[in-house]
């Protein structure tokens, strides 16, 4: 009596409904995106101190600051970009590069202007004072900080702006033009605790993150949408550890949600970044570069 063949289609089915789970799985692990992490930050994060804090107020639209002797630790030619700052042509006194010790820049969209901040040495400070005291040039005082209309000449064009001598840090201030210039420098020279862009809790949030604001190379804030339309605010900070420069982006968003549907388009945007993480409604991007980078880098903030 002959044996009937086995038949196939069962060995068949399995094999296709084999392959089939497989391919599923492979689809569902490449398209099924894992969870974000997501870091809380305290309850309470600390009150910061810095010299930028003190003269960037919270109707901002940006702002960069430069520790230039941090930075001359890396690059004792920085910055190179430019030898004076200040050629004041009625005083026939200047400022150079290499008087400053730090360097701030703040922008407003209304009044439309910015205002360049140098921090400099005794020296320079004194030149200052001293040529406008001997020249009785006529001065608006804010507080203990005095004002001045001036001639600024750079590289032979002739700006008229308004220049600040600031006393408490040796700071000299200028803004070109003429009213909105001086309503600028003055809402700069007013900051108080309560209207600090520093004492914004979103702001010492972002400087959480960031490790708070001491020895950073450049740190600044652009506050308005930029590469990502969404985040309402992007600090840049800079620093230096070892053998390379540090360049993190704190990228603020409405909600914790919101941050983690736009952690990939961070990751899409940021391209040179290495590093990635959420903390509530911040992403903070980090990429690293050479020491050799680091003029490049801490202009970012400019």
């Amino acid at each position: 009596m002959r044996r009937k063949k086995e038949s196939k289609k069962p060995f068949i089915a399995g094999f296709v409904i084999t392959v089939v789970v497989l391919f599923s799985l492979f689809f569902g692990l490449l398209y099924i995106k894992p969870p974000v992490n997501v870091v809380s930050l305290p309850a309470k994060v600390p009150q910061y101190n810095s010299l930028w804090g003190k003269y960037v107020p919270a109707n901002f639209a940006l702002f960069g600051f430069e520790n230039y002797t941090a930075i001359r630790e890396y690059n004792s030619s920085y910055p190179t970009q430019y030898s004076t700052l200040l050629d004041i042509l009625d005083l026939k006194v200047s400022l150079k590069s290499t008087a400053i010790n730090a360097a701030l820049t703040v922008s407003f969209s209304a009044p439309n202007e910015s205002i360049a901040f140098a921090f400099v040495n005794s020296a320079a400070f004194s030149n200052f004072t001293d040529a406008f005291a001997n020249a009785n040039f006529a001065a608006t005082t804010v507080g203990e900080d005095s004002m001045y209309y001036v001639r600024n000449d750079l590289n032979g064009q002739i700006q008229f702006g308004w220049l600040a001598l600031i006393p408490a840090d040796q700071g000299i201030a200028f803004a070109i033009g003429n009213t909105d210039a001086k309503t600028a420098i003055q809402n700069c020279l007013q900051v108080t605790p309560a209207n600090a862009l520093i004492s914004r809790l979103n702001v010492r949030q972002m400087l959480y993150v960031a490790n708070g604001t001491a020895n950073h190379l450049a740190i600044g804030i652009q506050g308005f949408p930029g590469v990502i339309p969404s985040a309402n605010n992007t600090m840049t900070v800079v620093d230096a550890t070892g053998t390379q420069v540090v360049v993190s982006r704190i990228l603020e968003f409405g909600s914790t949600s919101t941050a983690v549907s736009e952690y990939s388009s961070v990751k899409q945007d940021y391209l040179n970044s290495r590093q990635f993480q959420v903390y509530d409604s911040y992403v903070q991007a980090t990429e690293y570069e050479t020491l050799s980078d680091v003029t490049g880098a801490v202009r970012l903030v400019e």
